[in-house]
Formats: structure tokens, C-alpha cells, sequence
């Protein structure tokens, strides 16, 4: 497995409504720059982080191209690893971003891998089928251009979050979805992690969730115990609080940088620390 430490900022009506407090989408074009400004400061942060880390090949972000078209260029200059969100943000079911234009947005960008957020109730039969076939509709098209793709499932229904997710990974794969990493949710031993693995037959990364510094700091450290994951995407827990701090003018863009660059390698030489 090679290591893969995913800096995620593709939220969309999070940034919009939650940190800036106006509608998603956006009603002007002013509101807009001031969530691709945002959202600038984050990759700063990235690049600042980087330029230091000495394993920096194993670090990537995730962007979206409704507010991150800028960022993601960059990316392709400086060829700097990225996953690309082509999910219909705020759904209850997988919708394409895009429509039927999925495959060329894909291809425009050529990313490291293609991300889609899926929500996943095991009750929801009807609405599980119909976002399996969506998912299905991805999962070919990646192995016919020879794209890899990465699938978030965020658990909703009753139950352990392990019971929901062998359930959704089972489910999945039985429909013939098969993406190369699957960004899960915290689990709470080595032993979950590690037969989850052997489930899902491919990387797994640990996501944060927005959780506290504390509590995902205690994830990090089960999931690089376990030998069986590869790494994680941890986003708002690293950059949330630092912009609203510079929202609210507390602190400098410099500072703010300064943060999040130091608040993602802090996740890593956690990692590190632990790592099986």
C-alpha cells in the first residue's frame, strides 16, 4: 500500500453557508471569489506544508472545480497529486455534479483519482439500488479510461458504524463497484479495520468528519496501528476553525497559512509515529 495523506477542501455549501453565512449556491459572483478566496488560503496551506514534508509524494488534496477551477490548474503545473469531486453537493443520493458530462470534466482534469460522497442507510433498498447503478455508471467508465476513482460512504442509518459499512462495502461490491480507495469513517479497533480491508480488497483511507482535533487524533492513531489503511483525509479538523478566525479578522491570511500547513503535518507525523 503506498501511503496517500489527502487534504480535503472540497466542500461546497459548508463553505458558503456554515463558515461564510450566506446560500449555497451562491446568489453573486462577490460571494463566490470570497469562497474561492477561501478556499486559496487552504491550498496555501498545502503548499506551505509541501515544501516541507520530505515524503511529499504522498501527500494530495481534493478540490472541487465549482470553486476550486484555479486551484486545481495550479495543481496540473505543478504537478501536484489531486482527487476531483464529481458528486452533486447536499444530496441524499450519489448525483453526477455534471449530468451525463460526468466523463469529460474527468477527463479535462485528469486528476489522480475521481472522489464521490455517497450516503448509505441499509433500509434504503429502493434508493441504494438506484445510487448503485449511478455508482456502477462511474466505477466503468473509470476502468474503461483507465481512471482511478476513490468513494467516501458516509453512514446514516441505525446500527454500528462497522455493521452499516460491511454492509454498504458488501453491497457495493456485489453490484460490481470496486473503487481503488475507499475513504471510511473512523472504526473504533485494529481488528475492524483489518477486516474491513479484506472486504473492500482495496486501500482504505481514514476520513476526520469535521471531529475535534482530540477525537480525530485518537482515530489516526487506531487506523496507522492497524497495518491496514493507508492514510487519511482529514480536512475541516485541520482548516475550519483557522478561517474562521481570519474570517472574523483574529488573525492574518500569513497566520492563517502558517496553521493549516502546521495542522496537517501534525496529522502526518502522528501518522508516522504509529504507523504499523
Amino acid at each position: 500500500m503506498d501511503r496517500l495523506f489527502i487534504l480535503p477542501f472540497d466542500h461546497r455549501s459548508t463553505f458558503a453557508t456554515t463558515l461564510l453565512g450566506f446560500d449555497y449556491p451562491p446568489k453573486t459572483a462577490s460571494q463566490k471569489k470570497v469562497v474561492t478566496d477561501m478556499k486559496r488560503v487552504v491550498f496555501d496551506g498545502f503548499l506551505l506544508a509541501h515544501n516541507k514534508y520530505e515524503h511529499s509524494e504522498d501527500m494530495a488534496i481534493l478540490v472541487d472545480e465549482e470553486f476550486g477551477k484555479s486551484i486545481l490548474q495550479e495543481a496540473q503545473k505543478q504537478l501536484i497529486p489531486f482527487a476531483l469531486s464529481i458528486e452533486k453537493s447536499g444530496q441524499l443520493f450519489f448525483q453526477f455534479e455534471y449530468g451525463n458530462k460526468f466523463g469529460a470534466h474527468i477527463q479535462n482534469w485528469n486528476p489522480a483519482y475521481a472522489k464521490a460522497l455517497v450516503r448509505f442507510d441499509p433500509k434504503q433498498k429502493q434508493g441504494n439500488e438506484i445510487q448503485n447503478k449511478r455508482l456502477k455508471r462511474l466505477h466503468d467508465f473509470c476502468k474503461t479510461n483507465d481512471q482511478k476513482w476513490l468513494i467516501e460512504p458516509l453512514m446514516t442509518g441505525k446500527g454500528t458504524r462497522f455493521g452499516q459499512m460491511k454492509t454498504c462495502v458488501k453491497q457495493m461490491r456485489k453490484a460490481g463497484i470496486n473503487p481503488d480507495v475507499w475513504k471510511i469513517e473512523a472504526l473504533e479497533s485494529k481488528k475492524q479495520w483489518q477486516e474491513l480491508y479484506k472486504i473492500a480488497k482495496a486501500d482504505l483511507i481514514l476520513l476526520g468528519r469535521g471531529a475535534s482535533k482530540k477525537q480525530v487524533e485518537d482515530w489516526v492513531i487506531v487506523a496507522a496501528k492497524s497495518g491496514a489503511v493507508c492514510g487519511f483525509a482529514i480536512g475541516r479538523t485541520i482548516f475550519f476553525s483557522t478561517l474562521e478566525k481570519l474570517k472574523d479578522k483574529k488573525i492574518t491570511r500569513k497566520q492563517a497559512v502558517e496553521a493549516i500547513a502546521n495542522n496537517y503535518l501534525s496529522f502526518i507525523r502522528l501518522w508516522e509515529k504509529y504507523e504499523a
